[in-house]
């Protein structure tokens, strides 16, 4: 690996830019050392360990990612950190483990014009809902100011809704609907997808949680004519009242996201912090391959977990830490659904508004050897110290290119979203999926581990940056307005 060598009278000038404290020379050479402790090797052997075959793929629970947890949180603990909650570097949360029950003890029946019992093939019971409720339909849309009361909800829905309107549910019973029909127009292709979805075993936040009504997908086309006349137009459902039930069974589990930090060294700036996250599971053991049934997750995302850990190790080494505080977070349950960063979200342990930003880490070690992508840059200020950052540091030999993927929303696939809905600022490194994406063959050879460095070692100098920075990073008005206030990426 080829070693770092910056000029320091650079990275002073930029040091005054940012108002950091102290001698700029020494600072700037402290930075200099700083970067210099993220290494390939140590990467090698971070990534290794996090993504041999002893542990099975780290599935969200499991006892394995339950090793890694602590596994990092010691290392956090050699490094000087600070534990975040309390005096342990690990925060504990519930989760409930649901399934939809047998087809045999679920039912959607139809009363009226054309009406029946739909065939098991023309519906998919929701798990999480559970009982039986039978009374009048009405229909009820993804905005409306009046959901039905007394009545069961018959709400439209296409594939691109299909979570908005899974999130839309509580609301509508909360409301007084007594269960929810969800009638969606899509492929056999995606119905059959939903249905694998339901049938297999689902992950939430949260203790064991009934909704206390049944809901369930049906297909549109298998209601009444008339019904689904109504429903297009959003016309009167008076003909019409239904039975529906459904059955879903639960079981408790808990995982663990670990957590250290560093005090800033600023008495103003202290209580703001900067976070930095990667999640720290993956999917577990699966279907054979050649062979192989474990799916190592050493691109995903065993290299943004070691990537946070040679950053701690990094801002860690520091004589006089940056103005603002540094958190270093590995969150589980990310490939069940963002699960660790969505109750770190709710619950956090360093207060959301104090929280100047997030730097989220997903898959850094494949593919393009000096070329990153950054998803987020355009919606902050942060793309701009970003790009400052990339000028001050050439040695680094990176270019950083917009999202190429569009189409795949990757926007909403990360932890960093969890944050972004809550306000904060992010930036997502990332450098693309791969042949080997959710597969066994995802190993630990297979990483480019000097690619991986320099981009650490990036996100180090820019984590300071921030940190030091006089003020906060600046949402562009109208992302904020898409993503915080209209809550979609």
């Amino acid at each position: 690996m080829k070693p770092i060598r910056m000029s320091l009278a650079v990275i002073a000038a930029a040091l005054a830019v940012n108002g950091a404290p102290g001698s700029l020379a020494a600072q700037a050479e402290a930075a200099a050392a700083g970067a210099e402790t993220i290494t390939a090797a140590d990467l090698r052997f971070r990534i290794g360990a996090l993504a041999h075959d002893s542990m099975r793929g780290r599935a969200t629970p499991s006892p394995e990612l339950d090793k890694a947890a602590r596994h990092i949180a010691r290392r956090f603990e050699e490094f000087g950190l600070q534990p975040a909650d309390g005096d342990s570097y690990l925060q504990a949360y519930p989760l409930t483990a649901s399934r939809a029950g047998a087809p045999g003890r679920q039912l959607v029946e139809i009363d009226g014009p054309g009406g029946g019992a739909l065939a098991e093939s023309d519906y998919i019971a929701v798990a999480g809902g559970r009982g039986q409720a039978a009374g009048p339909l009405a229909i009820a849309s993804l905005t409306a100011a009046d959901p039905p009361t007394g009545a069961i909800a018959l709400m439209r829905v296409t594939p691109e809704d299909t979570r908005r309107a899974l999130e839309s549910i509580r609301g509508v019973l909360e409301s007084g609907a007594i269960a929810v029909l969800l009638a969606i127009d899509a492929s056999d292709d995606y119905f059959e997808a939903i249905r694998r979805f339901y049938e297999g075993e689902r992950l939430s936040v949260g203790v064991p949680e009934e909704l206390g009504a049944p809901i369930a997908f049906v297909r549109a086309i298998a209601l009444p004519e008339t019904l689904q006349a109504a429903l297009s137009a959003g016309g009167s459902t008076n003909a019409y009242e239904a039975t529906v039930r459904t059955h879903s069974e639960f079981r408790e589990e808990r995982a663990f996201n670990t957590i250290g930090w560093i005090e800033g060294s600023d008495p103003d700036l202290r209580d703001e912090f900067v976070v930095l996250t990667a999640h720290m599971d993956h999917v577990g053991v699966g279907r054979p391959i050649n062979g192989d049934s474990i799916y190592n997750g050493a691109d995903d995302d065993a290299s943004g977990t070691a990537a946070i850990v040679e950053l701690a190790e990094a801002f860690a080494s520091l004589e006089t830490p940056p103005r603002r505080s540094i958190v270093f977070m590995t969150v589980s349950g990310e490939e069940r659904g963002l699960l660790g960063s969505a109750w770190y979200a709710e619950n956090p342990l360093f207060p959301i508004g104090a929280t100047v930003a997030n730097l989220n880490i997903d898959m850094i070690g494949r593919n393009w050897r000096d070329t990153v992508v950054a998803i987020g840059r355009d919606e902050s200020t942060l793309g701009t110290a970003l790009e400052e950052t990339l000028r001050e540091h050439p040695e680094l030999g990176l270019e950083m290119i917009d999202d190429p993927w569009p189409e795949e929303n990757f926007y909403i696939r990360s932890d960093h979203y969890n944050f972004a809905r809550k306000g904060v600022p992010i930036l997502f490194f990332f450098t693309g999926t791969h042949e080997d994406y959710h597969g066994p063959n995802d190993e630990a050879d297979r990483i480019l581990y000097e690619k991986t460095a320099r981009i650490t070692r990036l996100i180090f100098h820019l984590g300071r940056r921030i940190a030091d920075a006089e003020g906060r990073p600046e949402w562009d008005p109208a992302a904020y307005r898409r993503v915080v206030e209209g809550g979609r990426g």
